[in-house]
């Protein structure tokens, strides 16, 4: 592992975009859209349970492999993510998430792939998020919307939070199943589950062009 951690090395370059408004430009999260299929809830839910492993740091999540993510983002071995898109084989970049857009073939994933498409157009590095109770992650910031805005669509989230820490204010949002949520990543956020439950979560990436409702999400 490198000296230091490649993806604050490239931070600056997920800082400012030219795909859509700042992050002080736009809410810190927002429904886009309050009707996601019980099939698609269902398969991401049998993926999570019935997935072995933690694709963090894996072979085939490369941009994982670039910092010690466990310790960047939790302490604790219950948390992980399982990937459902892959870095394409032609990338030129592990860190830019955009070249994530390869979906796996030894997974399930058509009622998902067929529901991100049809609703995002476009999402990049589909990963299902699994936390045990008792867990935390730390506070940190990914990318501001005007790079990539992120979606979140909840299984299972009873007992957790997902909050924020702006400049004025500190936010939290208790998510319900069979919505999706933009959040607002460009802020300091995370996720506590403080409940016996396991939250799990699809997590991916979107242009705000192509974020339904966009124009509410705007502060």
């Amino acid at each position: 592992m490198a000296e230091k951690c490649l993806i604050q090395k490239t931070r600056r370059s997920r800082i400012a975009g030219t795909n859509g408004p700042r992050r002080h430009q736009m809410k810190t999260h927002g429904e886009v859209s309050n009707n996601v299929p019980d099939n698609v809830l269902q398969e991401i839910l049998n993926i999570a349970n019935n997935y072995k492993g933690n694709d963090l740091g894996g072979d085939n999540y490369q941009i994982s492999q670039h910092c010690d993510v466990k310790s960047a983002f939790t302490s604790s071995d219950t948390y992980s993510q399982i990937l459902l898109q892959q870095l394409n084989q032609d990338a030129d970049s592990e860190i830019d998430e955009t070249n994530y857009t390869t979906w796996r073939t030894d997974i399930d994933t058509s009622s998902i792939q067929k529901y991100l498409e049809e609703t995002f157009k476009m999402p990049y590095r589909a990963r299902i998020s699994v936390m045990h109770g008792g867990n935390e992650l730390n506070y940190h910031i990914d990318t501001d919307t005007s790079v990539l805005c992120r979606v979140q669509v909840p299984v299972q989230t009873k007992g957790s939070l997902f909050q924020w820490k702006t400049k004025s204010e500190e936010i939290s949002l208790d998510m319900h199943k069979g919505k999706s949520y933009f959040v607002n990543t460009g802020w300091l956020h995370r996720v506590t589950n403080d409940s016996e439950n396991i939250r799990i979560v699809l997590i991916f990436g979107v242009d705000y062009n192509n974020l339904p409702n966009k124009e509410s999400l705007l502060v």
